[in-house]
Formats: structure tokens, sequence, C-alpha cells
């Protein structure tokens, strides 16, 4: 093999695992239990990751009836290896409106940079066929209280909690409906994670290439 060749193997090796991601969704079709604190929960075991999270999308699917509010939910994400983020804590809660949003449900992405889903009423968001609402928001990631949470609570549970953990383990989504009236449950829920190789990987990654260098400038001289 020629180290022309080898080099364009080398970089474009590289470039697959500096950066690979994988997407994951799961169906899970279960009841969330009506004004009850303990919620449901759905824990999901992943494996076969190489490196550790560089980035993650959360998607979530949750349809209710017409007395089944936005403003009901409270969900969070956690991975046994670290990191808790607050997917939704009573979504469009003010001091002004207690009961927030009234949409019934949600399917909809969650992702780093995007518009907060707590004040999303702010943002004419769209809806489905029934009455779920859609597109792509930030997690709301207010850590508190879901009885006393409001819309100008700081954001310290967002989704870049993940950033640099071992994704390979336990997932644990949990969902609980905060009012009463109404019936809800979780249709389905997944990721999408891509991961980058730990420091020490990178580092060996980084020598190879430097190698392959040297013999191609040595080689040139021959």
């Amino acid at each position: 093999m020629s180290i022309r060749r080898m080099f364009c193997l080398l970089a474009v090796f590289g470039f697959a695992v500096l950066l690979n991601a994988d997407v994951v969704r799961f169906d899970v079709n279960e009841s969330i239990p009506d004004f009850d604190e303990t919620g449901f929960q759905n824990t999901q075991v992943f494996s076969g990751y190489t490196g550790v999270v560089e980035t993650i999308e959360v998607s979530l699917r949750i349809s209710g009836d017409p007395l089944a509010f936005g403003g009901d939910f409270f969900a969070t994400l956690m991975c046994d290896n670290g990191g808790y983020a607050v997917l939704l804590n009573r979504v469009g809660v003010t001091i002004e409106s207690p009961l927030g949003s009234n949409m019934n449900g949600f399917d909809v992405v969650f992702s780093l940079g995007s518009d907060d889903i707590h004040l999303a009423e702010n943002y004419a968001p769209s809806y489905d066929a029934g009455g779920r609402m859609t597109g792509t928001w930030s997690a709301d990631a207010r850590d508190i209280d879901p009885d006393i949470v409001i819309d100008t609570d700081p954001r310290t549970a967002d989704l870049d909690v993940f950033k640099g953990i071992n994704p390979n383990g336990n997932w644990t989504l949990f969902v609980a409906d905060m009012n009463l009236n109404g019936s809800a449950k979780l249709d389905s829920w997944g990721v999408n994670i891509a991961t980058v190789p730990e420091p020490g990987s990178v580092s060996l990654l980084v020598c190879g290439v430097a190698g392959i260098l040297v013999l191609r400038r040595q080689y040139k001289k021959l």
C-alpha cells in the first residue's frame, strides 16, 4: 500500500472514530398515573457505544386526552454513569398562569441550543392532529420542585449534563402527571447520542497521524 493511500485511509478512519452517532427509540405505550408525583419510569440498558458522550438529543412522545394539559407534566432523564436532565417541568407555568400550557401532549425532540420548551407558547409552536405539540426544543432544565416551578427559575439541568460520560449502562426516563383530571400515556422515547474517544484514545490517534506524516516526508526525500 502506498504512503498516500495509507494516509487517506487513516484520515477517514480517524474521522469515524472521532464522532460516532447512534439513534435508538423505545416504544412504551404505558399509562402515566394521574395526579401522582411517584409517576412512571422506563429504564433501558444501552450497550455497544465506544468513547464518551459528545452530544445527545432526546425524543419524547406523550399522548393525552383534552383534560391532560401539557402544563401537567414533569419529565426527567437520568444515566447511572452520571447526569440528570429535566426535560419537562410543567410547561408554561408562570406566576400569572399556574396551570401552564394546555396542549394535549408532546411529540418533540430536545436539543441543546433550541428554544426553551417552558416558554413554547412564545414561539408559535406547531401541533399534530392529536393536539400534541411538535418540533425541536431545548429541555426545560429547571431543576425545581414542580409544585412551585415558574418560568423565571434558573435552568441548571439541560442535556449538556451528559457530556463526557460513558453512555453504556442504565438510562431512565421518568414522567409524572402533577395535576388532577385527564389521562395520558408515555408512547415512546429515544436518544441520538454522538460519542468521541476518551482523551487517551485521541492522543494515540494523533500520534498515529503524526507518525504517518513523518514517514510521508521521508518517503518524498527518497
